[in-house]
């Protein structure tokens, strides 16, 4: 590794003094648009690196929520692991002077997104530098990530976008294609003209809105005869359950199933169980969690398109941190992170 520039050497090249270098490099007043523009030049010709660590144990503490929803019962799935990937994201962060407010949210009235952010913001008196969450916001939500805006603060989006919100940026899974590759990979295992149960999520949920199309696309497309039976909802998994137990029970078409989300790809694989299905339906599920693993490894379900949900967190959480540290703003206002497609023989790279 080469030898660190120092703002020394930048200001000696320059023929400057280092007070000068300092106003230059970080757009201060004092110094002419032609100077600046010199230093500037003589710095990145070096290969001077502003020590970001320093300069921000300087200033007042940046202050970030990390407002996901809570990892409980059927949320520790998915949502499990984005809080997995902020914590392993976290030891990054604490070189900074950054604060971190962690702000899970419920469906509830209480704990909701929004009520949790209006509260911060009281408390806080709006000293609030960023923020980042993930899953599904509803309008009132909505309407309070509009008034962060407004009021100029960041708001990365993970998971999931939303349109007309000018967010700093979104950083998901393709889901459209997510659930393209289900379903070629389901038709090459399953008798033509066969049935699909495909437990397609909420519909409030645009990743599982698209999903689903992304899977009935292909389909469609490639002329399979397949017939499609669809489970919407996001109940409570004994529910859904239920419901998906109670089509196995009454249709033997059914020789494939796929669930957009996490939680009911466990639902699936404990309804095939129950039926004696193991192994003769073939199952693909979402995401890589302790149970998912297990019926995979048992080999109830076939392959898991993972969506990797710990590392949009980790780039989402850089994203907003290269902005607020370094004002670099993201490449793309929409970031797509490729999914993962795991079977038996690539299992423990991934586990």
């Amino acid at each position: 590794m080469g030898k660190k520039i120092t703002i020394n050497e930048v200001a000696l090249a320059a023929q400057v003094s280092n007070g000068t270098v300092h106003r230059a490099l970080n757009g201060k007043t004092g110094v002419s648009d032609a100077v600046r523009e010199r230093i500037i030049k003589i710095a990145r010709e070096m290969g001077y690196e502003p020590n970001i660590v320093a300069s921000s144990l300087k200033k007042k503490p940046l202050r970030v929520v990390v407002a996901f929803p809570g990892p409980t019962q059927e949320n520790r799935f998915f949502y499990g692991e984005l809080w997995n990937g902020y914590r392993t994201f976290y030891k990054e962060l604490v070189t900074y002077n950054m604060e971190i407010i962690e702000a899970p949210y419920y469906n509830d009235e209480v704990n909701s997104f929004s009520n949790n952010l209006k509260t911060l913001m009281r408390q806080y008196q709006g000293d609030i530098h960023g923020v980042i969450s993930g899953g599904k916001l509803l309008e009132k939500d909505i309407l309070t990530v509009k008034r962060l805006i407004e009021n100029e603060v960041p708001v990365v989006l993970v998971s999931e976008g939303q349109e007309n919100l000018e967010c700093l940026c979104s950083v998901q899974s393709e889901h459209w294609l997510d659930g393209q590759m289900a379903a070629e990979l389901l038709t090459m295992q399953i008798p033509d003209e066969s049935s699909i149960l495909l437990c397609a999520g909420d519909v409030l949920l645009s990743s599982n809105c698209k999903n689903t199309e992304g899977f009935e696309s292909f389909i469609k497309e490639s002329g399979k005869k397949h017939r499609i039976i669809k489970i919407y909802g996001m109940e409570a998994n004994d529910v859904v359950y239920k419901r998906v137990l109670d089509v196995l029970k009454n249709d033997d078409s059914i020789q494939g199933m796929y669930s957009v989300s996490a939680r009911h790809s466990l639902v699936l694989a404990e309804a095939a169980e129950a039926c004696g299905l193991e192994g003769k339906v073939r199952i693909i599920g979402s995401d890589l969690y302790p149970e998912s693993v297990e019926y995979m490894k048992k080999g109830v379900i076939q392959f898991i398109i993972d969506k990797n949900p710990r590392k949009q967190a980790q780039v989402g959480l850089k994203r907003l941190m290269d902005y607020l540290i370094r004002k670099e703003q993201p490449l793309e206002s929409n970031e797509y992170l490729a999914s993962t497609i795991v079977c038996r023989s690539n299992l423990r790279k991934y586990v």
